[in-house]
């Protein structure tokens, strides 16, 4: 080993609480598990992720320790694996909408009911006007929000967040302020444990930006830090803490204390057990997506199974690939639709099998419907777990545009 790479280890072992005969130990088997690390380059770098890792997971529980009081904190350790985990939506996008329609719809009854804040220019400034708590008050103010719109009347609006409580009943901070231009929130199901407690399913949410870069593998085991609800049924992200702790298990160092040997773990038992309610053959899909919808909304997802009869890798314009599965065990009817159904897989799911390949999807199914005509239900997948694995994905294909002016 050169002594300038050798020192730079042993130095850097201080702050990762190593000695330098452990931190060179570590630097070994990192090479080891890594082929291309043979250049002494690519080691090096390899050396420096591990240690910014490392220091990164220690700031983040040290810091949820220590904002909330100790043992008491509200941020907690997670371990265990998602089920599924949805793209990130704009859920300001369907507020800020629903508070126009209802001044479209009646503008002095939308005010009233704290849907919206009016502004109006004056010299130069603007007058918001707004009913808070049932109560009238103006204020002048130097510039408008950020999430002001001028509508069509010359009327400029201000979306408010008119929820004075949520349905926990706890008070919502937010209630009268406006409505942010954009929030992107993931959702998902994460079925773990915390803390060290019995592993159970837990809804997940997470948003703003750190939500659209936590995308974890569904199906492969990780550790990061969250905040369960009071209840006990769901947990959630946390600022950057939660992504900056994610760490794969199967990363770790199998002789590290927060290394969990999963090796006999059985996915497919676990929703078996788990999720029975949600099991639904691939057959009865279209019957489900009709007695589902009287469900709440983060119940309305299926788990299916079946084998893949086709691909489809290039991205449709919101970056979906497409496959379509079917359930060979099952009698097959070649006179109507029936019998193959599509999946709109987002791509922030990793798709390494091929056709033929059988697996196991989680989502929620949709139905488009055509001058009066109902299509065949698809699932729009957040989960997906490959049982049996045949050769790989299609390429995607590139389209080009012709620019010739040819007529």
């Amino acid at each position: 080993m050169e002594e300038k790479l050798k020192n730079e280890i042993e130095k850097s072992a201080q702050y990762i609480e190593m000695t330098g005969e452990e931190a060179l130990a570590k630097f070994q088997s990192i090479c080891e598990e890594n082929t291309t690390a043979q250049d002494s380059d690519i080691a090096l770098a390899l050396w420096r992720t591990y240690v910014a890792n490392v220091r990164r997971m220690n700031k983040s529980s040290s810091t949820s320790t220590t904002s909330s009081g100790g043992s008491n904190s509200l941020v907690k350790k997670a371990f265990g694996f998602f089920i599924a985990l949805e793209q990130p939506r704009d859920m300001m996008s369907w507020n800020r909408n629903k508070a126009k329609e209802e001044y479209l719809r009646n503008g002095d009854k939308a005010v009233e009911d704290g849907f919206v804040a009016i502004a109006e220019e004056v010299e130069g400034k603007w007058n918001i006007s707004r009913y808070h708590n049932s109560e009238y008050q103006e204020r002048m103010v130097a510039s408008l929000p950020e999430g002001a719109e001028e509508m069509e009347d010359g009327t400029f609006v201000i979306p408010l967040d008119n929820l004075p409580t949520y349905m926990s009943g706890s008070a919502n901070k937010n209630y009268g302020k406006p409505l942010p231009v954009e929030q992107f929130r993931r959702s998902g199901i994460f079925f773990g444990s915390i803390d060290g407690a019995e592993m159970k399913s837990y809804m997940f949410s997470y948003k703003n930006q750190p939500a659209i870069d936590f995308t974890p593998n569904c199906y492969e085991f990780i550790h990061m830090l969250c905040i369960p609800s009071e209840d006990g049924s769901a947990i959630y992200g946390m600022t950057k803490t939660t992504l900056q702790s994610l760490q794969v298990n199967s990363e770790l160092d199998p002789d590290g204390d927060d290394y969990r040997d999963t090796t006999n773990f059985d996915f497919e038992t676990c929703l078996a057990q788990n999720y029975s309610s949600h099991l639904v053959p691939l057959v009865e899909v279209d019957r489900a997506h009709i007695t589902r919808q009287t469900l709440p909304s983060k119940e309305r997802f299926i788990i299916t199974d079946g084998v893949v009869g086709n691909m489809n890798m290039t991205p449709t314009s919101n970056g979906n690939r497409i496959i379509n599965i079917t359930d060979i065990a099952a009698e097959f009817s070649y006179e109507d639709d029936g019998g193959v159904t599509t999946c709109w897989i987002p791509n922030h799911i990793n798709i390494d099998f091929g056709i033929g390949s059988s697996i196991i999807v989680v989502g929620r199914t949709s139905q488009r419907i055509v001058d009066g005509e109902a299509d065949p239900v698809t699932i729009n997948l957040s989960g997906l777990y490959v049982t049996n694995r045949v050769g790989a994905p299609s390429e995607a294909v590139q389209i080009v545009e012709d620019d010739l002016d040819w007529f």
